[in-house]
C-alpha cells in the first residue's frame, strides 16, 4: 500500500499522475486536486528531446512530485533511467537526483520531504535508521537521496514486508496468522497473532504506535476488513460497514492509519 500512499500529498488533497500524448508519445507528470483540476508540471517543451517521465510520487510534505525519466545522450545510444523531481511552486524546473538500474514503482518514505525508494513496498523504521523494502532490511545510507533496487537487494532478506512494529521489529505473514520478528540476525518469528483460521488474509496498514493493524480477509466469496492488536493470540474485530464505513467496498485499500 506504500506505493498507493505515495500518489498523494500529506493531506490527500492532491494526487500525482502521469499523462501521455497519443500523438507524440510524450509522458508528463503533474497532479490533480480535489476539484478535478490537472496541473502539468512538465509543461510544454521547446524543440528537443521528447519528455518520458513516469512513476510519479508525491514528496511527503507535498512540495514536489518525484518521478523516473529516461535520458539518451546521443541518438542510437542506450537509454538510462534516472530519478528527478519537480516542485509545485515556481517554474517546476526538473531537478535531477540520481541514476537507477531499473525504473519501477517509486515510493516516498519518511515524515517530511521523504526519501525515494524504487520498490513495490517500502517502510522507514520509526527512528529513521532502517528501511524495510521488498522484504529486505538495510540501514538507510547516509546522505543518500534515494535507494535503488540494486541497493535494496544488498540488504538482509527477512521475507517480511508489512511494516514496522517498533524500531527493531517487523510484521511477518507467517501463513496468514502474522507474527512479530526481531530484525536481529538469526531471530525467529514470535507466536502467531491471529487464531488458527481458513481465511486468506492480507495485511494493509499498521498503526503508528505498532499496536494494531488492519487486514483484508477472504473466506469463500466473502471479503471483510478487520482490525487487530499485534499481541500474540489477539482476536480480530470486523470493521462493520456502517456509519463512516458505510461506503466501504470490497476493493477499498487502507493506505494510512490516522
Amino acid at each position: 500500500m506504500t506505493v498507493v500512499r505515495s500518489l498523494f500529498d500529506q493531506d490527500f488533497t492532491k494526487m500525482a499522475v502521469v499523462t501521455e500524448d497519443p500523438r507524440t508519445g510524450a509522458t508528463h507528470v503533474g497532479y490533480v486536486d480535489r476539484t478535478g483540476k490537472f496541473t502539468d508540471l512538465t509543461g510544454n517543451q521547446d524543440f528537443g528531446n521528447t519528455p518520458h517521465e513516469h512513476n510519479a510520487a508525491f514528496a511527503r510534505d507535498g512540495s514536489a512530485v518525484w518521478f523516473t525519466y529516461e535520458v539518451t545522450d546521443e541518438p542510437g545510444t542506450s537509454t538510462k533511467d534516472r530519478i528527478a523531481s519537480r516542485a509545485l511552486a515556481g517554474d517546476h524546473k526538473l531537478v535531477d537526483r540520481f541514476e537507477v538500474s531499473t525504473a519501477q514503482n517509486l515510493v516516498m518514505v519518511g515524515s517530511t520531504r521523504g526519501q525515494a525508494v524504487m520498490a513495490n513496498s517500502a517502510f522507514l523504521s520509526p527512528d529513521g535508521r532502517r528501511l524495510l523494502a521488498e522484504g529486505y532490511v538495510l540501514d538507510v545510507p547516509a546522505q543518500a537521496q534515494g535507494v535503488g533496487p540494486d541497493l535494496v537487494e544488498k540488504g538482509r532478506y527477512l521475507a517480511c514486508d508489512y511494516g514496522w512494529l517498533d524500531d527493531d521489529t517487523v510484521l511477518c505473514g507467517e501463513n496468514g496468522r502474522y507474527a512479530a520478528l526481531d530484525i536481529a540476525p538469526g531471530a525467529k518469528p514470535g507466536p502467531p497473532i491471529l487464531p488458527s483460521n481458513d481465511h486468506r488474509n492480507s495485511a494493509m496498514v499498521i498503526s503508528p504506535d505498532g499496536g494494531r493493524f488492519a487486514f483484508l480477509s477472504q473466506k469463500g466469496a466473502a471479503l471483510d476488513y478487520y482490525l487487530c492488536d499485534t499481541r500474540p493470540g489477539s482476536t480480530p474485530q470486523k470493521v462493520e460497514r456502517t456509519g463512516k464505513f458505510s461506503t466501504l467496498g470490497d476493493t477499498a485499500a487502507f493506505i494510512e492509519w490516522r
